[in-house]
């Protein structure tokens, strides 16, 4: 894959071509922006370029044919260590970074990355859901982030510098990523054969916000339908209204037994609030009022936030708050809180900071 078919994030690229040109490559960077727009293959075609023999690291453009770049694709190469939140984990487990009981700071990623280069270049590390490390977790990283090995590059990848310790915030260059415009979901999930069956792709990929990701996931037409509501719930300024509280707990509830599952849905939830309140305050980003921003947009979700007064009445600082207080019910989430007045807790707090009845500084 060429840095040409990496659709979006031109100015990213821009950045690390200077940076490498100049030889000011840093050792940590903090990958943030919403799920599913490309970080994670980005980082991967960086660490292609990087760890390439065939051409000088100042050109950041990797050959694709060098036995390097070939176990780069596959996901063989030696000096090349990729980690992820396991899928029935709700955080990253410690023994990823620093082994198990019995091979503490034998293996792991720490210790990988801590090995000399196998070619004698490079040593590429990237945590991918860097929004799940526990505070532990986060602990161990310290060492490798104020002493990082020689030659190495360890790129974290998350949705928000808010959801990351102060520990990795502090010792990380942040690298922000744009969601997609519609136009390039849309190409991509077209091209490759993402999304089959009927399905309604306009509003689909409208819903999902510039992630090819969620316009995945919302291809399923009851979470694309759940998901409207909720939108318009947090358009109405009083999201708990219309025992939504009850419908939000019953839509937890259907995935399932497992409570780590329905933990996962909640957290998925707020994602999709997030998303909600992100567009928005990209909307407004010259202005205050979220009216004039909104008012140009022509989807049928805008013109219900219109009908509702949302657009008139609520600022910036009461979006961001309400950022905010979706975070730290995802944190309570992560700390196995799942009982119904959380859900309730949180959606009444968010209806409060629309209408100005709560402090900002309360979240």
């Amino acid at each position: 894959m060429s840095w040409d078919q990496i659709v979006g994030h031109r100015n990213v690229l821009e950045r690390f071509q200077k940076s490498a040109q100049r030889n000011r490559l840093a050792s940590t960077y903090l990958f943030v922006g919403p799920s599913g727009i490309g970080k994670r293959t980005f980082a991967l075609k960086l660490a292609q370029s990087l760890l390439c023999t065939a051409t000088a690291e100042s050109e950041l453009n990797a050959c694709g044919q060098c036995p390097s770049c070939q176990q780069v694709m596959s996901g063989s190469h030696p000096d090349l260590i990729t980690v992820a939140k396991p899928a029935d984990k709700t955080i990253i487990p410690v023994k990823i970074f620093i082994g198990d009981d019995k091979h503490r700071r034998q293996e792991g990623l720490i210790h990988d990355l801590g090995l000399k280069p196998f070619y004698g270049g490079r040593k590429f590390a990237i945590i991918d859901d860097a929004d799940y490390l526990s505070a532990l977790s986060a602990d161990t990283l310290l060492k490798v982030l104020e002493e990082p090995p020689p030659n190495s590059i360890l790129i974290l990848i998350g949705t928000s510098p808010h959801k990351q310790k102060e520990t990795i915030l502090s010792r990380s260059q942040v690298v922000h990523f744009s969601a997609l415009s519609a136009d390039q979901v849309m190409d991509i999930i077209q091209r490759n054969g993402q999304i089959e069956g009927e399905v309604d792709l306009p509003k689909v990929v409208e819903a999902a916000n510039g992630s090819v990701e969620l316009a995945i996931r919302l291809s399923d037409p009851d979470l694309l339908d759940f998901v409207d509501l909720l939108y318009s719930q947090l358009a109405s300024l009083d999201p708990a209204r219309d025992d939504f509280t009850k419908t939000l707990g019953a839509f937890v509830d259907s995935a399932g037994k497992d409570s780590k599952l329905k933990r996962q849905r909640l957290f998925e939830v707020g994602d999709f609030a997030i998303c909600f309140y992100r567009d928005l305050l990209h909307r407004s980003a010259e202005s205050n009022d979220l009216q004039p921003n909104l008012a140009a947009q022509g989807s049928a979700a805008l013109d219900r936030f219109r009908q509702t007064g949302f657009s008139t009445s609520v600022t910036q600082q009461a979006v961001a708050a309400c950022i905010r207080r979706t975070l730290t019910m995802q944190s309570e989430i992560h700390a196995n809180a799942m009982p119904a007045n959380m859900i309730a807790n949180w959606l009444v707090d968010l209806g409060r900071l629309c209408r100005a009845e709560a402090s900002f500084e309360m979240v």
